[in-house]
């Protein structure tokens, strides 16, 4: 009788596959830094010119504390083959420093589940986004206002491509299932570039962005964001921080003042943690 091998490989590594992976690695999950509401942490002072809140022109702060996590590797095992699912997040506070008492304007909160398909150096991202807009109680006390009740539950997709190893550029829509207030228009579109990277032998290494977003609900008025700066040095093992300086015009990127117009120059630090 002739022998019988019995391999203890598993099926999917005779087929060349990786069998899905919790938390797998996070460069899988590949973050834009261009968007005033990209889900990232940054701290940051705004000078507003045609500012639509009641503090009128001036200087205000921006705090926001945002995540990315890649929550199960689907399929492939690196950022040329990947499928990834994962989760996204970020709470942003806007304060006035017009007067003494430092008051929060508004808050915006954002949440997301992406689907990220890696294929070569080009990624597609399909995901549920949803946004909502609080009224700070201080500004609303202060000029005795009530904040409307802005809210977006949506569906996207975006298209990433590199372009050369330092430069790639993006392309997207979003559409909105459900809205606040009801006759909220439901489209966006966006595009942009992204000049630089976080890999390199250098202490400060050089980037910089343009991102357009137009919408429906602001009668497709562009919102342009500029900007440009420095990757700054290592924090245990990785670049996860950028000094930057940022111009801002459009509708406003709050969503309580989405409707109003807007211009503002930001500087500060941005990253992921």
């Amino acid at each position: 009788m002739a022998p019988v091998l019995i391999s203890s490989t598993p099926p999917g590594l005779l087929l060349g596959q990786d069998s899905p992976r919790l938390f797998p690695d996070r460069a899988l999950l590949p973050a834009l830094f261009s968007g005033p509401r990209d889900p990232v942490a940054k701290a940051e002072l705004v000078f507003v010119t045609d500012n639509p809140n009641a503090f009128g022109d001036g200087v205000e702060a921006e705090l926001s504390l945002g995540i990315g996590l890649p929550m199960l590797r689907l399929a492939g095992h690196a950022t040329s083959d990947a499928v990834v699912l994962g989760i996204e997040g970020a709470a942003f506070a806007r304060f006035g420093l017009q007067l003494t008492e430092r008051e929060m304007i508004a808050t915006d909160w954002v949440f997301a589940v992406p689907l990220v398909w890696h294929r070569g150096h080009h990624w597609l991202r399909l995901r549920y986004y949803h946004t909502s807009s609080h009224l700070g109680d201080e500004y609303a006390r202060h000029f005795d206002v009530e904040g409307m009740n802005f809210a977006r539950d949506a569906v996207d997709a975006l298209l990433f491509t590199q372009l050369f190893p330092i430069a790639g550029a993006y392309a997207g829509a979003r559409w909105a299932y459900s809205v606040h207030p009801e006759d909220s228009g439901r489209w966006t579109l966006r595009a942009g570039m992204q000049l630089g990277h976080s890999e390199g032998t250098r202490a400060l290494l050089p980037y910089g962005t343009a991102d357009v977003e137009i919408e429906d609900d602001t009668d497709w008025t562009p919102l342009v964001s500029l900007q440009a700066g420095v990757w700054l040095p290592e924090v245990g093992g990785r670049r996860a921080l950028r000094f930057g300086v940022g111009l801002l015009t459009g509708p406003s990127p709050l969503g309580q003042f989405r409707s109003e117009r807007t211009a503002q120059v930001t500087i500060g630090v941005s990253g992921s943690i």
